[in-house]
């Protein structure tokens, strides 16, 4: 029940190939308007995630959780939701790059508050907290209805096509 959002992806995402997911079934969550457009072949491989713009300008990103995305111990794998981080704070990161030019992970810090279960909803509305000619920080508070689960921060570099 992907509904209409594979159809809608593009084909690239600053200038690279839009993967497709491995699992098309998701469904697009209420509230959400498209899927986000995964250019690397792991996050397509892990999870589908989605989008929002929000009435403030700024975009509020998704994860739905099913079971292939439990540690074994019934609970979301850490790995996933810093994965997850990964990606959404790079588009956060890659929205704050000059034209013509895009941007590399540096670093990134995590911080586990609770466990997530299979099945939650996982959501974050990104921030770019400071960026300079050369470097991109951000950072996400990712939540389950409205409670944190996770925390993460990361710099990035920019660099040229």
């Amino acid at each position: 029940m992907s509904g209409d959002w594979l159809s809608r992806l593009p084909e690239t995402a600053h200038g690279i190939k839009v993967q497709r997911p491995a699992r098309p079934d998701v469904a697009l969550p209420d509230g959400y308007d498209e899927a986000v457009p995964l250019v690397d072949p792991y996050e397509a491989y892990a999870f589908q995630s989605f989008r929002r713009r929000n009435a403030d300008g700024t975009i509020t990103y998704c994860l739905p959780t099913d079971e292939r995305h439990d540690n074994s111990s019934g609970v979301i794998h850490g790995g996933l939701l810093m994965t997850f981080a990964d990606s959404v704070l790079g588009y956060a990161a890659w929205g704050a790059c000059p034209p013509n030019s895009w941007c590399v992970t540096v670093s990134q810090s995590s911080t586990f508050l609770r466990a997530g279960r299979p099945g939650d909803l996982i959501e974050v509305t990104p921030v770019v907290t400071r960026a300079t000619r050369t470097m991109v920080f951000t950072r996400g508070d990712f939540l389950v209805r409205g409670e944190a689960i996770f925390q993460a921060a990361s710099v990035w570099k920019i660099t040229g096509q």
